[in-house]
């Protein structure tokens, strides 16, 4: 009998040992979930949690945006999206997806969320919190256009635009910006492709791209 237990014992310390080494493994830096031997004691902090999101899913989520380089970064809507988004990933900005598009992005999110919290140490926001959250995205969301609708549709520029900016997301509309504006948001742009593994315009055709984005831009 005692052989038995002794036996159980050795099985059991084994098994905790490989579980402690695959999490070690999986997570790189990051083996601290289960400190102390009790789940819910030293939990990963939001920037660990971030980190290790984007390590997982590279290439999927581009570098994001600061908290004040929100729109209306003072707003409810920002401060929700910026507490419970930058628990998990880089903070998207509202322009990342379409007002068609963010409820379906959000909802999958939402679920995540309720998921994760309790056991990672991750907030859910509130029924109430949830739909500030939307509204304020489709408020400040991606204006698109079709594009046969572009300026000049099938000029040499409009057909790379097109290419190349139906990459990551939507066709922007020209109007969404003005002409001071637009440069540095291709620039932004063109930083994202490369972070995640697009292929990066040329100095030339990010010229070529700001002119003509310039030259339609919202007055």
């Amino acid at each position: 009998m005692r052989d038995s237990r002794l036996l159980i014992t050795a099985l059991a310390l084994t098994a905790v040992g490989l579980l402690g080494l695959f999490t070690t493994t999986w997570m790189g830096s990051y083996p601290v979930m289960m400190t102390g031997g009790m789940m819910g004691r030293g939990l990963m902090n939001r920037a660990q949690m971030g980190g290790m999101m984007q390590r997982m899913m590279p290439g999927m989520l581009p570098p994001g945006v600061k908290p004040g380089d929100l729109p209306d970064p003072d707003s409810k809507g920002a401060q929700l999206l910026t507490r419970y988004c930058s628990q998990c990933h880089y903070l998207p900005s509202p322009r990342m997806h379409t007002a068609e598009e963010w409820p379906h992005v959000v909802v999958r999110m939402f679920n995540r969320m309720r998921m994760m919290s309790g056991m990672m140490g991750i907030e859910s926001p509130s029924p109430e919190e949830r739909q500030i959250i939307v509204a304020y995205l489709k408020t400040y969301s991606l204006k698109s256009v079709s594009p046969e609708s572009l300026p000049a549709p099938e000029s040499k520029v409009a057909v790379l635009f097109k290419q190349v900016c139906s990459l990551c997301h939507a066709l922007p509309d020209p109007k969404l910006h003005t002409s001071v504006e637009w440069p540095k948001v291709v620039e932004r742009m063109r930083s994202n492709m490369q972070a995640m593994g697009k292929r990066v315009i040329t100095d030339g055709e990010e010229k070529e791209i700001i002119a003509y984005l310039s030259a339609h831009a919202r007055k």
